[in-house]
């Protein structure tokens, strides 16, 4: 259960840690302002891209697999990003944040590595943590970016919590508050240093069920734990296949074929 934590950038690459810090709050000031993310990670990755005149095409749609979170690759100079939108939306927010520093790296650093190859996202690395360098830069940027520390500090004032001693409630109501995933929370309290190894130990053994029946007492953090299969996000499909057709750059036959093929897929996901 420790393995979060072991295998963490901070614990592992102190020095690297604080330049992701500096980078993911130059770029939250860039792309997001002051407000506290959540749900609005995927209208700041999309916007990122655009505003680097970089191709990025966004696709949201439930895969019914709990191990399956995210996946980025590049094909013929666009990027393509999918969400699983079967997750709680805690973990479909991190998972995009996550995606976004392969981004980051592609478009900022020209480093084509991970995502020439694609990068495959699993609920293992967010929830266990990674040995790879790549995962763990990632992780860390993700976690800064939706907590950044000025906020975490803020809201700990706000709702009263202590930077000295931490209850489960107030783990949830930070989850609530950021729309994070716990361990997620958790590591972001020790990279602060308001929480002591030893104390994310403890929460880290804390059996699943009381976890869940403790989320379900808490309504803000538990509406972030549903998962979102009426989620249907297919890029700019739609907008393209629209095109085709008032343009005439398809037969009849095959633009008719197309928007049949589209409705079966669609339908298909709405039934899971």
């Amino acid at each position: 259960m420790g393995n979060v934590l072991d295998n963490s950038l901070f614990v592992r690459n102190p020095k690297k840690f604080q330049e992701l810090s500096q980078a993911a709050t130059q770029f939250n000031s860039l792309y997001n302002g002051n407000n506290i993310i959540q749900d609005d990670i995927f209208s700041v990755l999309t916007n990122y891209a655009k505003k680097n005149q970089t191709s990025l095409e966004l696709l949201r749609f439930p895969t019914k697999d709990d191990d399956f979170c995210a996946l980025t690759c590049v094909q013929k100079g666009k990027i393509f990003v999918y969400v699983n939108a079967w997750l709680p939306l805690s973990n479909q927010i991190f998972a995009a944040a996550h995606e976004l520093y392969h981004i980051w790296c592609f478009i900022e650093k020209t480093d084509e590595s991970v995502l020439r190859k694609g990068s495959f996202l699993s609920a293992a690395v967010i929830d266990e943590g990674v040995t790879s360098q790549e995962d763990q830069e990632a992780n860390a940027f993700a976690g800064i970016l939706l907590a950044p520390s000025n906020a975490l500090h803020e809201q700990m004032q706000i709702y009263g919590i202590s930077k000295e001693r931490q209850s489960l409630e107030d783990i949830i109501q930070l989850m609530a508050i950021f729309s994070m995933p716990y361990k997620a929370v958790l590591l972001r309290l020790f990279e602060e240093q308001y929480i002591d190894e030893r104390a994310v130990r403890n929460f880290l053994n804390i059996e699943k069920d009381r976890l869940k029946k403790a989320i379900g007492y808490e309504p803000d953090a538990y509406r972030w734990q549903r998962r979102t299969p009426e989620m249907i996000q297919m890029g700019n499909l739609n907008q393209l296949m629209e095109q085709n057709a008032e343009f005439d750059l398809l037969t009849d036959t095959r633009a008719t074929g197309d928007q049949n093929t589209l409705r079966q897929i669609l339908q298909k996901y709405k039934n899971i």
